[in-house]
């Protein structure tokens, strides 16, 4: 039994997963589930699934919808999509959305039925196996990498390994530990760090605010991360999302890219605010509206705060209203601080910043706390 592929059929008609499993018996060890949600916890539960054959149309989650999810959850099964004669339009989409290996029609003759679900499963092995070679591979090169940005600069090296621990918690929280791309991709971005002059990256380690001319370069590390990654063999997809960290993803790029580059833009921005001496919530109140909300969700819950009644913005000077509260520090371009954290914002306190303005460079943005009643005021109607 050891032996035999594991194989989940799915489809909402009960009569349909008894023929499909009457016909692959004997060389399969088959599992059935009667909707997506079911396929997917099922999946959970079980490791040794080679193979998922799914119907097309089907209540609540249809075929497709449910190989999209596996593309990200479960991206080594093999998937093939059954459906009728009249959803061949429909299951052409779906092989590009949901990386399908194979469609059958309805339907299916048991000897092709059994050749397709053969062929899938020896596609699952012959992956599998790539897959730990390539990650053995890859892990030990990436490592020697890793460990030069170490002896270059241990700072730049702790704060890649901060954001890497914070990533893979949220890949944790949503289910996505086997996707090792983003792991990778998230130290990855960091490696733009040996460009950076070292007074540059002392500041950003001390979390002290970036002059404009600094910041751009600091936006910048993950465009060197791609030049430096751009001939090793097998990261295409670690290095589109790299890139998709200052080009947002289009809309063909991989299922994987844009919640990949969520969840490290959410780490990596939770991070540059905490080094700054914000509070965890308080961080958490800057990223609302501006991150994947599902990732910002998981962050929510690894750092147990769930309700966010304030908000936190970062805005010019010239935005600043009686009222708010500097989230963090006012410095000076040379570090020195005009305004502590947690001061109110008064009419003499703006009138004050705006004198500095005259005789120094004040760092911009700043953070500063929006009570609820009046972003509710500030907020359009």
């Amino acid at each position: 039994m050891a032996d035999r592929p594991g194989v989940l059929l799915v489809d909402d008609d009960e009569a349909v997963l008894d023929t499909l499993t009457l016909q692959l018996r004997g060389d399969f060890e088959t599992h059935t589930a009667v909707n997506g949600r079911e396929a997917l916890a099922l999946l959970a539960a079980q490791d040794d699934i080679a193979v998922i054959v799914s119907d097309m149309l089907m209540p609540d989650m249809s075929g497709a919808q449910l190989l999209g999810e596996m593309r990200l959850h479960h991206p080594d099964t093999t998937r093939v999509l059954l459906t009728a004669q009249a959803d061949v339009s429909h299951a052409i989409a779906a092989i590009n959305d949901g990386g399908v290996y194979r469609f059958l029609t309805k339907p299916c003759p048991t000897g092709e039925l059994r050749t397709t679900v053969g062929d899938a499963a020896e596609y699952h092995r012959i992956a599998v196996a790539e897959r730990a070679v390539l990650d053995k591979t890859l892990r030990a090169s990436l490592q020697a990498l890793f460990g030069c940005l170490e002896l270059a600069n241990p700072a730049a090296f702790a704060r890649a390994g901060r954001i890497r621990e914070l990533v893979t918690a949220i890949c944790h929280d949503l289910g996505l530990d086997n996707l090792w791309e983003i792991e990778v991709a998230a130290m990855c971005s960091q490696l733009g760090a040996v460009a950076l002059p070292p007074a540059v990256l002392e500041r950003m380690d001390a979390g002290i605010p970036l002059a404009p001319p600094e910041q751009r370069m600091v936006d910048a590390m993950p465009d060197v991360a791609v030049r430096l990654l751009a001939d090793v063999p097998n990261l295409d997809d670690v290095i589109a999302v790299i890139r998709g960290l200052t080009t947002p993803p289009g809309p063909d790029a991989p299922p994987l890219v844009p919640l990949a580059v969520g969840v490290i833009s959410v780490a990596r921005d939770f991070e540059n605010h905490t080094a700054r001496g914000v509070s965890g919530e308080a961080a958490l109140r800057a990223l609302e509206a501006r991150h994947h909300p599902e990732a910002l969700a998981a962050l929510r819950r690894i750092k147990g705060i769930t309700a966010i009644p304030d908000t936190v913005r970062a805005m010019a000077l010239t935005e600043l209203e009686v009222g708010m509260r500097m989230a963090e520090n006012v410095t000076a371009a040379n570090g020195l601080v005009l305004i502590g954290r947690g001061t109110r914002v008064t009419d003499l306190l703006l009138e004050r910043l705006m004198n500095f303005r005259h005789i120094a460079r004040i760092a911009e943005p700043v953070l500063a706390v929006i009570p609820a009643d009046l972003a509710s005021r500030r907020r359009p109607s």
